[in-house]
């Protein structure tokens, strides 16, 4: 991990208190009320329940112009969003999705996230099938303008929800989110080699299945990996690494942007990771 987001991080946790608390949202039919704050405001919404157990809801956010907030692999600086539903009721698990993120310069790093308005679908299992769930989010978020500063935001929504009005919005930010890879797919399309004689452990990764416009890796902990385009493909480097290990023998989780966003976990090696 760079020490650039080491700073930024405890940055991030020292200035929580600093920064903007939103007001709480209350449940209205669909979505909550918008909690605002300076730069940005967030709410949920959802729609309503189908055949499966799950219920469908999504967290979105709306940023003021030149804004923005990162994804859940922030780059080379930034925190990304954490989730906290524990004050939730009849609730067994909640499973958050990201929208395929942008590579955005900030002062000369590569960041991960989003310059426009963005909505994180979430997948919620009811502890007891077929009754509402009280879902409660306490929300911490980054809102980046000139100075990048935390928000907090605690938002409530009665699931299922009563009516279809964010059932559109919702089902584009689930479109949005990076289909996850077979195990034949990823041995039919993807192609990873080492590089010979690069200064640091580096790869060539091809994509060849569909146009790529960037490609993001997300590396365990201790390890930064960077990507950039070469050509054709993509070069895979291992910019930051533990003393005791210079390759992750773990697998690294790719995520392929474009037309047709995808990811896949894969060992540096070639290997296909385990499901």
């Amino acid at each position: 991990m760079p020490m650039t987001l080491i700073r930024m991080q405890v940055l991030f946790l020292a200035l929580t208190g600093l920064g903007s608390t939103l007001t709480t949202a209350r449940a209205e039919d669909s979505a909550s009320a918008w909690a605002t704050g300076s730069k940005s405001a967030a709410r949920l919404i959802a729609a309503p329940a189908d055949a499966q157990s799950a219920y469908r809801a999504g967290i979105e956010i709306k940023l003021a112009p030149n804004t923005i907030t990162y994804w859940r692999s922030p780059g080379e600086s930034g925190v990304p969003p954490v989730f906290e539903f524990s004050h939730s009721s009849n609730l067994r698990s909640v499973d958050v999705s990201f929208p395929a993120p942008k590579r955005i310069n900030e002062d000369g790093s590569d960041i991960y996230g989003y310059d426009t308005d963005v909505v994180l679908p979430i997948r919620v299992e009811p502890q007891e099938r077929g009754k509402p769930v009280d879902l409660v989010l306490n929300l911490d978020y980054a809102a980046c303008e000139k100075i990048c500063l935390p928000v907090r935001a605690k938002l409530e929504l009665s699931l299922p929800a009563k009516d279809a009005g964010s059932a559109a919005t919702l089902a584009a930010a689930e479109a949005a989110v990076p289909r996850r890879l077979s195990q034949t797919e990823i041995a039919r399309d993807v192609i990873i080699a080492p590089v010979p004689g690069a200064d640091k452990p580096t790869w060539r990764l091809i994509w060849g299945g569909g146009p790529a416009q960037d490609l993001f890796a997300e590396a365990p902990d201790l390890f930064f990996i960077e990507t950039k385009r070469a050509g054709e493909g993509f070069l895979v480097a291992v910019a930051d690494h533990p003393k005791d290990m210079a390759v992750p023998d773990q697998p690294v989780r790719f995520t392929i942007t474009g037309p047709e966003p995808v990811d896949f976990a894969l060992h540096l090696d070639g290997r296909a990771a385990t499901p």
